[in-house]
């Protein structure tokens, strides 16, 4: 990354300037607390940010079992205060509770040209390719990244934004014609907001999972729901988002849908010769699917459907724990059936 000039930051305490902090690093091997690790340097246009609540996702689980080859801090989910601002604050962030995207962008490559920042060419991700994460007493991003989080939405609430902006992206991703047959497989939280964000949409809407007290939840939105081993495979459903986070979802989705229908896929897992399932792709051949990968998505969308009530995300808080349970935090996510961690920091 480009180095900035010199600047003075607009800070409401210096004296946190070179002080040491706590994060949850993986090294490629091993996963720790670090107690003494340098806090992050802003440069200009960025802030920093102490976060308040941090959430474990399955990605993080993944990172930690070889994805994407990543070292460094864990963490992307969170709700944090601005401390400081590299430069100008101008929007008055300092002192303000805040979640944001987590993509850092260049705004210079083709990509962020043509109006696809998401995927720049150059860009950094929080705790997940290039930039530390917010498993720690400071994160660093761009100030610009930022959305204020209302008085209105705490902390509990606020910490699932990117997950519900995923959620969403995904259905922005689709071109609902009459009223389609979806199926979401998978009933960890993604694939629990996920169906709750379906649901939304004019379209006849199910949940595929393992755990009956997960596929339970979906009694009190009203949102039908089966169990996978009870389910036929009958090729009938136009759309089905894979958020199973394993090698078997896609499989399982291929003989879900239609003939020229869509999957779209959100699992990201780390393949192992004992845990990855060995994938058919020929039904996407002769069945002519339409097969979507889907990311990250609008923070400040996701951020107004939570302050709107429309999605339930407090019921998908499994256990909550501390930064200072340390490798403990990501053992605790990774058991099955588990639902969202949250770690206070």
């Amino acid at each position: 990354m480009k180095q900035a000039a010199e600047t003075t930051p607009t800070n409401r305490d210096q004296t946190t300037a070179g002080m040491p902090m706590r994060a949850l690093r993986f090294d490629g091997t091993a996963l720790q607390l670090v107690t003494g690790h340098p806090r992050p340097q802003t440069q200009r246009g960025e802030a920093l940010i102490r976060p308040r609540r941090a959430a474990v996702s399955g990605i993080d689980v993944e990172l930690c079992r070889g994805l994407l080859g990543f070292h460094g801090t864990l963490g992307h989910e969170f709700v944090g205060v601005v401390e400081a601002v590299d430069g100008d604050d101008r929007t008055g962030l300092v002192g303000k509770r805040v979640v944001g995207s987590v993509a850092a962008v260049c705004g210079r490559c083709d990509m962020c040209l043509a109006g696809l920042s998401n995927h720049c060419r150059h860009g950094t991700v929080l705790g997940i390719q290039g930039r530390d994460g917010c498993l720690a007493d400071w994160l660093v991003l761009p100030a610009g990244n930022l959305e204020v989080v209302p008085d209105t939405v705490d902390d509990d609430h606020a910490v699932f934004v990117q997950m519900v902006a995923s959620a969403i992206q995904a259905a922005r991703q689709l071109a609902i014609e009459g009223k389609p047959y979806i199926t979401v497989l998978g009933d960890g939280p993604l694939g629990l907001v996920m169906v709750q964000v379906m649901a939304r949409l004019n379209a006849s809407v199910r949940l595929i999972g393992r755990y009956s007290e997960k596929l339970g939840m979906c009694e009190k939105w009203g949102i039908k729901h089966r169990h996978v081993d009870d389910v036929g495979r009958r090729a009938d459903q136009d759309i089905v988002v894979d958020c199973t986070g394993s090698g078997t979802g896609l499989e399982i989705a291929m003989q879900l849908v239609r003939p020229r229908g869509t999957i779209i896929v959100k699992t990201m897992y780390a393949r192992h010769p004992e845990r990855s399932a060995h994938v058919d792709y020929c039904p996407i051949v002769m069945k002519e699917i339409t097969l979507l990968g889907s990311r990250s998505g609008p923070i400040r969308e996701a951020l107004s459907t939570i302050a709107d009530g429309s999605i339930d995300v407090v019921s998908l808080i499994g256990k909550r724990m501390t930064l200072n349970d340390g490798p403990a935090i990501l053992q605790t996510a990774a058991r099955p059936g588990m639902l969202k961690v949250l770690v206070d920091i």
